[in-house]
C-alpha cells in the first residue's frame, strides 16, 4: 500500500428489536461524518454528520440535520497494530445516546455499540475495500475486526487485518483474525463468520478461537463518499451460546 497518511474512523449501533440502529463513516482526519440511521419501523435517513472529540479523547459527538449523537465510552480502549503496514489504532465499546429527526418525528437513541479508529501508511484513494465487523453483547463484551484491500490485491489473502476481543477484563492481541462472508447477486454480505485465534504467551499451548457467526437482520442503508460506495447492514450475531446485535459495514470502490 501507499506511504501516504490517512486515517479512518467508524461507528455503529443498535439493539437486538433493531428499534434504532445506525452506523457512520469519517474518511479522513477532516472529512465529515457520513451516516446512516434507521430502524425496523423506520426507512433509513442518510446525513452529513460533524464530528467532535472531546480532548481526552472519551465522547464522540455527532451533529447536523436533525441528527444530535454521542457516543461515550463503555469499556476500556482495545490497541490494534498491524506491524507490517504501519496501521494502527483502536476498537472500543461505547453507549450511544441523542436523537434523530424523521418526516418532522423525534425517535430518541439509547444502545450499545462499537466505535473504531484506524492510522497510517494507508492511502484512502488507492483502497479497494474495506469491511469494518462488530458484534456487541450486553453489558460489556464485543467483537471487531477491519479488514482493508489494495486495489491491485486479487483476494483476501492480501487483506491487511486487525481485529480485538473486548470484555470486563483484558484480552490478550488477536494474532490470526479471519472473517467468512457469503454474499447475495447484488453484493450485499448475508452471512458471515469471525474466527479470532488470541496470541499465546511463550510456553503455552494454543488455545481455541472466539468465534461468532452472524446474519443479515433484514435492514440496510447505502450511500457513496467519493470513489467508495458505503453499506451498512445490521446483524444478529451469536457466539458462545449467547447473541448479541452488529454491523457489517462495506466500503468498495466504483
Amino acid at each position: 500500500m501507499s506511504q501516504t497518511s490517512s486515517e479512518l474512523r467508524t461507528l455503529a449501533f443498535g439493539d437486538l428489536a433493531r428499534t434504532v440502529w445506525g452506523a457512520a463513516w469519517i474518511l479522513g482526519s477532516d472529512a465529515p461524518a457520513v451516516a446512516t440511521i434507521g430502524g425496523d419501523a423506520i426507512a433509513p435517513v442518510v446525513s452529513s454528520l460533524r464530528l467532535s472529540v472531546a480532548e481526552d479523547g472519551g465522547e464522540w459527538r455527532l451533529a447536523g440535520d436533525g441528527v444530535t449523537l454521542v457516543a461515550a465510552p463503555a469499556g476500556e480502549i482495545a490497541d490494534v497494530r498491524a506491524a507490517d503496514d504501519d496501521i494502527a489504532g483502536f476498537d472500543q465499546l461505547c453507549r450511544v445516546t441523542g436523537r434523530f429527526e424523521q418526516s418532522g418525528t423525534e425517535h430518541a437513541v439509547d444502545c450499545l455499540g462499537l466505535r473504531m479508529s484506524r492510522s497510517g501508511s494507508f492511502d484512502l484513494g488507492k483502497i479497494e475495500s474495506i469491511r469494518a465487523v462488530s458484534t456487541w453483547f450486553e453489558p460489556d463484551e464485543g467483537l471487531a475486526l477491519t479488514a482493508f484491500r489494495g486495489r491491485k490485491a486479487k483476494h483476501q489473502d492480501s487483506d491487511v487485518v486487525t481485529a480485538t476481543v473486548l470484555g470486563p477484563e483484558p484480552s490478550p492481541p488477536v494474532e490470526d483474525p479471519r472473517l467468512s462472508t457469503t454474499y447475495d447477486a447484488a453484493g450485499w454480505p448475508v452471512r458471515a463468520g469471525l474466527e479470532l485465534w488470541l496470541a499465546t504467551g511463550e510456553g503455552e499451548e494454543e488455545g481455541f478461537p472466539r468465534r461468532a457467526v452472524g446474519q443479515a437482520a433484514g435492514a440496510r442503508a447505502e450511500t457513496a463518499a467519493g470513489e467508495l460506495d458505503l453499506r451498512a447492514e445490521p446483524f444478529r450475531w451469536h457466539s458462545r451460546g449467547r447473541e448479541g446485535a452488529g454491523m457489517y459495514l462495506l466500503a468498495r470502490r466504483r
